[in-house]
């Protein structure tokens, strides 16, 4: 505040300067107009003076005027150069908007798009939405070099007519095989998937088990802490199924039917007997497993490697979604003669994900976004069917 009254002090005076300037010149002039004037036509002193001074009252009000509007231009000019200057610097330099409050960079931010987009209704649902990602961002799993691989097969393996999984062998069901990898970065460190002790794989019974599961919160939880989350979609018999296997054997039973895999950087191998738990609920089951990984990691990225089979009865969907901001998510799903997939793609980069990104072949879907972030929640659905 006090710089600003000691610039607008300077510049009264610098305006009264250069009037008192301007005026002196201009009284040297009309003196030595009148005064030769007066020795060439016998003018009186009185006469010059009172000539003087009419004159002089006329033309001190123009360079008067003159002098403020000019001053005025000036400083206006100045204050826009100034202003740019200032709002570059802003624009380049991180650091300098750290010292600013978090509304006084909303304000900003608003700014800035209501700059670029006139129509207020699009700047309110641009800023909202910005807003909160912003809030979410903090503890966010935001994945790059996402390589997700879906091996369809008509039939269950071995495995499953050994167990007594029921339909196994009466053509109920085909055989998804997964393997996911993405690097992944936890912002802040408060992501509960990686900072517990224990990193969950979540498996429902069905779409609508799931979607309920994502709703839960508190300590039950289970689903909305998974890392990744599959439904099987399986009759109600394959459920008692999986609910009647003893304690002290379905650890076993799941690792024969489902060989899970959870690897982050270099943790994790299902050879280990201890290296998961199973706990079952009445939505699905959980896969808990303890990996030994470093949570300190300097650069906050990690490589996650999931991979697993499951069933599935015929004549269903299955859906990719991304529920996690994603770059460059390569999706491909191979399938076998004797099977019918149909995909219909919702990725949020229509120009790119819909258009010219698959490669469609005889058993072969091949999803490739390049140089884009996909945002949640997006995805490709693929409606499988014997063929």
């Amino acid at each position: 505040m006090d710089n600003q009254k000691q610039k607008k002090k300077k510049s009264v005076m610098d305006t009264l300067s250069a009037t008192m300037v301007l005026v002196l010149i201009a009284l040297l002039l009309v003196f030595v107009g009148y005064t030769y004037l007066a020795l060439k036509n016998g003018y009186t002193l009185d006469d010059l003076i009172d000539n003087i001074v009419g004159n002089l009252i006329g033309v001190l009000a123009a360079f008067l005027l003159f002098d403020i509007l000019n001053n005025k231009l000036t400083q206006d000019a100045y204050a826009r150069e100034t202003s740019q200057q200032i709002t570059k610097t802003l624009m380049g330099e991180p650091e300098i908007l750290d010292s600013f409050s978090d509304e006084d960079k909303k304000t900003f931010l608003k700014s800035t798009i209501t700059s670029m987009i006139k129509d207020e209704d699009a700047v309110d649902m641009l800023s909202t939405n910005m807003e909160k990602y912003f809030d979410r961002a903090r503890g966010a799993r935001i994945r790059k070099m996402f390589d997700y691989t879906i091996n369809l097969e008509p039939n269950l393996t071995e495995e499953y007519v050994k167990a007594g999984f029921p339909g196994a062998i009466d053509g109920k069901y085909y055989l998804i095989d997964e393997e996911l990898k993405f690097s992944v970065k936890c912002l802040g460190g408060t992501d509960e998937n990686y900072t517990g002790d224990v990193i969950r794989l979540g498996f429902a019974y069905d779409k609508k088990s799931l979607d309920g599961g994502l709703l839960e919160t508190g300590q039950d939880a289970d689903f909305t802490k998974s890392i990744f989350n599959e439904d099987l979609v399986v009759e109600p018999e394959a459920v008692d199924f999986i609910n009647s296997i003893p304690a002290d054997k379905v650890r076993d039973v799941i690792n024969d039917l489902f060989m899970p895999i959870l690897r982050i950087d270099n943790s994790g191998d299902n050879d280990d007997e201890a290296q998961f738990e199973v706990e079952r609920k009445s939505n699905g089951f959980i896969l808990k497993f303890k990996l030994d990984f470093d949570r300190n990691e300097a650069s906050g990225e990690h490589l996650v490697s999931i991979y697993f089979k499951m069933p599935r009865v015929w004549n269903s969907i299955f859906e990719v979604t991304l529920v996690d901001p994603t770059k460059e998510p390569h999706i491909k799903l191979k399938y076998k003669n004797g099977m019918d997939v149909t995909m219909y793609s919702y990725l949020n980069k229509e120009s790119t994900a819909n258009v010219g990104a698959c490669i469609q072949r005889a058993g072969l879907y091949d999803i490739a976004i390049k140089d884009e972030w996909i945002y949640p929640k997006s995805g490709v659905i693929f409606h499988i069917k014997k063929a």
